[in-house]
């Protein structure tokens, strides 16, 4: 089986964590070669690109499915998408592309996503124009009040033009603007998806909130999709971002394993926690979660019909964020840990493959959970495991490993050993890396209090440090004893620590 990715950016979670899941079912993920990629902000070599899918369907290695990213297609990659002055003409030009695949390779499916702009509540200008460092609170307000005022709601705060008169023009126009070819850019990816040119198109947003400028837009984006595609088209929108070439992979893998949908039920343990809304979203947490059902191509069933069962750890209301504000971490046998962990427990035991969604908290596991989950089931035993970053990738990037890895196994060509490496790579990095390490590499190198690009020279340092202290983390997790973290296989992505990347070597390969 054999898939060509075109990834959201460079970063291994968008390159790496694809082929992870394609190789749960022997499948061949392939990449532009890495040059013609993109670099944090130094958008990909497009033209390149587009040469790559055409060669890609030539006809010498047979080609299943095609995974696209159409923001790296269309502008050079997801930061390029929010810095650069492409127009929006040049960008749908170069989704052109797409057309021709369809018309010289039509048994080859075309799975492909394409995201509403972000604007961060924050002043960090390392993922979004300059001007972001003086007023990129102020803008992501802006977008809120923006939004209130097309709701015909009161503002909660100043109104939109007390924002106008306050923030610098040039700025608040270029924003506007922005978002305004950002928008048509998205319109056009729903004619692509209208003509058929696409099998599978998923309209998602990251680092988001319910009222905000990217809400309103994917406001407008649902009536389109409402008014111009029938219900089965393929077309989905919800929360997420980085998760989503694995989803897309998933779903092609799936399209082959299988002849009718995977029927997958979404639970959780706490009474109402599927309703709840997690940070950066602006959907309930089970509504997200059906969306990337719907996004591997899965049927979203109750849970006595369920081939695989989602298991969601909701948000806990008493909140905190892994990446910069540490949570006060519950014991494993508070209510809300108890009950999930008993929820998961009881399906294991009832032979139903089950997926854990850690979403407690944005940016790592919940502690307790793992813990408690420890006490209940061989970790071993999960059909996937994720607690990182947004709800979004976290629901997205677990079910997208559950579902292959149970596909497979029905098929009899799942590979257990790269089950369990995807598996204690999300242990490890989610929750030794995410909720220990990083905050005290921060605290030890860095006056730092977010994973931004580190400091000068301080890069090879933190990412030694880092190193010595994963060396042995494989044997915080039962099941998973003797496997270690590769020497000199960690990266630190962008230069910063909010992400890792790392092999993972199993006691005999050692």
């Amino acid at each position: 089986m054999h898939i060509a990715l075109l990834p959201l950016d460079e970063r291994p979670v968008n390159t790496r964590l694809p082929q992870l899941v394609g190789a749960l079912a022997g499948a061949h993920v392939h990449l532009p070669p890495a040059g013609d990629l993109s670099r944090k902000k130094h958008p990909a070599a497009t033209s390149a690109l587009v040469r790559w899918l055409e060669a890609a369907v030539d006809g010498r290695t047979p080609l299943d499915a095609l995974v696209v990213s159409l923001d790296m297609l269309g502008y050079g990659g997801l930061i390029a998408s929010r810095t650069t002055q492409e127009s929006a003409a040049a960008v749908l030009e170069r989704w052109e592309v797409l057309r021709h695949i369809r018309q010289v390779s039509p048994g080859s499916a075309v799975h492909a996503v394409s995201l509403v702009t972000r604007a961060p509540n924050s002043y960090n200008r390392d993922e979004e124009p300059d001007y972001w460092a003086d007023i990129g609170a102020d803008l992501h307000r802006y977008g809120a009040a923006l939004h209130r005022a097309y709701l015909e709601e009161p503002p909660a705060g100043e109104s939109v033009d007390a924002f106008r008169e306050r923030l610098p023009a040039a700025h608040v126009a270029d924003f506007s603007r922005r978002r305004l070819r950002n928008h048509t850019v998205n319109l056009g990816a729903l004619s692509l998806a209208a003509d058929g040119v696409l099998d599978t198109l998923l309209v998602t947003a990251d680092d988001t909130a319910e009222r905000s400028a990217g809400s309103l837009e994917q406001h407008w984006l649902a009536h389109w999709k409402q008014t111009a595609l029938p219900a089965a088209s393929g077309v989905s929108m919800h929360p997420g971002a980085d998760e989503v070439g694995a989803v897309l992979v998933a779903r092609a893998v799936l399209a082959r394993l299988r002849s009718e949908p995977l029927p997958v039920a979404v639970t959780c343990g706490v009474e109402h926690g599927l309703e709840r809304v997690a940070p950066y979203e602006n959907l309930p947490i089970g509504q997200g979660a059906r969306g990337h059902v719907r996004g591997i191509g899965g049927r979203k069933v109750p849970v006595e019909d369920a081939e695989l069962i989602v298991v969601v750890h909701p948000p806990d209301p008493a909140g905190g964020d892994w990446a910069h504000q540490h949570p006060m971490v519950r014991d494993p046998e508070h209510a809300e840990v108890r009950a999930t962990a008993e929820t998961v427990a009881g399906h294991v035991r009832a032979g139903t493959p089950v997926v854990v969604a850690d979403c407690a908290y944005p940016n790592g596991s919940d502690p307790a959970l793992v813990s408690a989950l420890a006490r209940r089931v061989p970790l071993t035993s999960l059909a996937g495991y994720a607690g990182w970053n947004t709800a979004g990738n976290t629901v997205g990037s677990a079910l997208a490993h559950g579902a292959v890895h149970t596909a497979a196994r029905e098929r009899g060509v799942a590979d257990t050993a790269a089950h369990h490496r995807l598996l204690l790579h999300r242990l490890v990095e989610d929750c030794a890396y995410m909720t220990d390490i990083r905050g005290a590499a921060l605290a030890r190198f860095t006056d730092q209090v977010r994973h931004s690009t580190l400091p000068e020279g301080k890069a090879e340092t933190v990412r030694a440090w880092i190193a010595e202290q994963l060396a042995s983390a494989a044997d915080r997790f039962p099941g998973f004893e003797g496997w270690a973290v590769a020497p000199r296989s960690l990266l630190l992505p962008w230069d910063r620590t909010f992400e890792i990347d790392f092999e993972l070597l199993r006691p005999q390969e050692r």
